[in-house]
């Protein structure tokens, strides 16, 4: 009885919410209103989040609304949060004159013509294929959705001519990029002094310890079988290698962030699943270890070492494929707790540094600490009616 009457429910919401695109999008756009989604509906992080910020520090009087499921206690005062596929979601989406999005809108919208979306995506380059580049492992519910979202687009964000050429071949999408980098990585062009040490306070790390993230992406089945990282004997080999004492932090895709359970925390061995901020915990730390995330592909930027371990490896490349050959990349791959700890006790400093800078080189990032400014020059500007693109 209890589904049949959620069945029910979602039905006549559903219904609802088209009924309110449809009153809503006749009332008057706000041309200086700009909604921002990071995930469709969580919390102030990721590129949404800088450029939000990047407002807010220039003092600028513009209307911030931002999707939430989440805590409304962590926004800036300057923002308004409202819940997703509710009647205040549908009303700020339908009148507001700019919409910033980090992911695809999987869901029934109703974009105007006076309304400009832009499109930041949430990484740049990775290891797995994505979007049109796996078109056979995606459902026909996701390329539909794609497509519309696509057509939607009115800028896509792009760190580097690889993505570039990703998004318009890949993404179904033909439209104007703009060239700048994305938002948040502008954090690696300030001060890591600061970032270092809120990290450092939020898990109650000495000064003088020095860190390691593992940061694996999600599975789409959203299993977690083969996040087997050898956390102690990690430790071991990394203080063998480079001295000191180390601690590692295990940061979870938030797809799969209420799995984090599956590993045993100590005060050496910290959970960061629900850090709110990757970009800080990126700069925090020394090392990183991944598998086909993309925030490996950040370290050849920072000069920082990575490693990658994926005990499935063939199995994704089967199904999903690879951008790049080992060879053109600088991080070793490994496919189990032996392999990684052999690479991290051989690794060689002056060889990763060569192939870093050949990687970055071949990659052509546009990335200059500038990107949410280049963002929010193209809102205002907009706003004032001046055409840009």
């Amino acid at each position: 009885m209890k589904k049949i009457l959620v069945k029910i429910y979602l039905l006549f919401h559903s219904r609802y919410i088209h009924l309110c695109w449809s009153i809503f999008t006749h009332f008057k756009i706000v041309p200086d209103k700009i909604v921002f989604s990071n995930f469709n509906g969580g919390g102030y992080g990721d590129n949404p989040k800088f450029i939000a910020q990047e407002i807010i520090d220039s003092k600028l009087s513009y209307k911030l609304i931002w999707i939430s499921g989440e805590d409304t206690n962590t926004f800036p005062l300057e923002i308004t949060p409202v819940k997703p596929n509710s009647t205040a979601f549908v009303y700020h989406m339908a009148t507001a004159g700019f919409w910033v999005d980090n992911t695809r809108k999987l869901y029934y919208f109703k974009k105007r013509k006076e309304q400009y979306y832009i499109q930041t995506w949430h990484g740049g380059p990775g290891l797995k294929k994505v979007e049109k580049d796996c078109e056979s492992v995606l459902s026909e519910a996701y390329k539909a959705y794609a497509k519309i979202d696509s057509g939607q687009i009115d800028l896509f964000l792009s760190c580097c001519k690889w993505c570039s050429d990703l998004y318009h071949s890949s993404f179904w999408y033909n439209g104007p990029l703009l060239e700048k980098g994305i938002p948040k990585n502008d954090l690696y062009f300030k001060d890591s002094a600061p970032i270092r040490k809120k990290v450092f306070d939020s898990y109650h790390l000495d000064s003088d310890k020095k860190l390691i993230m593992y940061a694996p992406t999600y599975r789409d089945n959203r299993k977690t079988n083969m996040y087997n990282l050898d956390c102690d004997r990690v430790l071991m080999a990394l203080e063998k290698r480079f001295g000191g004492s180390f601690a590692i932090l295990i940061r979870l895709h938030p797809n799969v962030a209420e799995q984090a359970h599956i590993f045993t925390y100590t005060d050496r061995i910290l959970n960061a699943s629900k850090y709110k901020n990757m970009q800080e915990l990126l700069v925090a730390s020394d090392m990183i270890i991944t598998d086909y995330s993309g925030c490996a592909f950040d370290y050849p930027i920072l000069k920082k070492p990575g490693f990658l371990y994926a005990e499935d490896y063939e199995e994704m490349k089967r199904t999903k494929d690879y951008y790049f050959s080992l060879e053109e990349l600088p991080f070793s791959l490994s496919l189990d707790n032996d392999e990684l700890v052999q690479h991290i006790e051989d690794f060689d400093y002056k060889k990763y540094l060569e192939e870093c800078e050949r990687y970055v080189e071949n990659i052509q990032y546009f990335d200059d600490g500038n990107a949410s400014k280049a963002v929010v020059d193209v809102i205002t500007c907009k706003i004032k009616d001046t055409v840009i693109y």
